[in-house]
């Protein structure tokens, strides 16, 4: 039973990472700034909802982790613990540094150039984040598929059954991952 519980809060701690949401709108700043006031409250809220959530892992692997005697147990809810210390830097990022995009706004939008220069500047940034968002995709790719390898040798060599059993879990996980990002 206690198995049980560790893996339900080792899963529950989870966070799902928010998707890159780029800016598919015109190369015109008036659009991108609107766009931008937007994903700032968005990222606001972002960023509380993680940290709470994360905050609620860190604490319930805690207190499952001293409440359990079996070695498996306590090893999933050190992971739940971990997982919600990084929910809540995830969420902390979002809510005191932004997106993605932040750095580029703040600085262009505080500047005196005209809403063609800001516009023409927009465009060059647009095309140059595109290829670096296909880079970037393309290496949490490889990224996932080599985790995925890794989990699934480190299962094959296991004596343990319940160890094998979380190791393919997180091969399949990662597979997953993989073949989301290659799309």
């Amino acid at each position: 039973m206690k198995i049980i519980m560790g893996l339900i809060i080792f899963l529950m701690s989870f966070p799902v990472f928010a998707e890159d949401i780029s800016y598919q709108g015109p190369a015109e700043w008036s659009s991108f700034n609107k766009f931008m006031e937007k994903r700032e409250r968005e990222d606001r809220i972002s960023g509380i909802s993680y940290m709470i959530s994360g905050v609620a892992a860190t604490v319930g692997g805690s207190v499952g982790y001293y409440s359990s005697q079996d070695s498996f147990s306590r090893g999933l809810y050190a992971l739940a613990q971990s997982v919600g210390v990084a929910a809540i830097g995830y969420g902390a990022t979002y809510y005191f540094v932004g997106n993605e995009y932040t750095s580029f706004y703040k600085a262009v939008d505080g500047s005196r150039l005209t809403p063609a220069q800001k516009s023409e500047i927009l465009k060059r940034f647009l095309d140059q984040e595109k290829a670096e968002y296909d880079r970037r995709r393309w290496i949490k790719v490889v990224t996932h598929s080599l985790i995925a390898v890794s989990n699934f040798y480190s299962a094959s060599r296991d004596e343990d059954r319940n160890i094998r059993g979380v190791l393919n879990f997180l091969g399949i996980i990662n597979v997953a991952m993989a073949v989301t990002y290659s799309f």
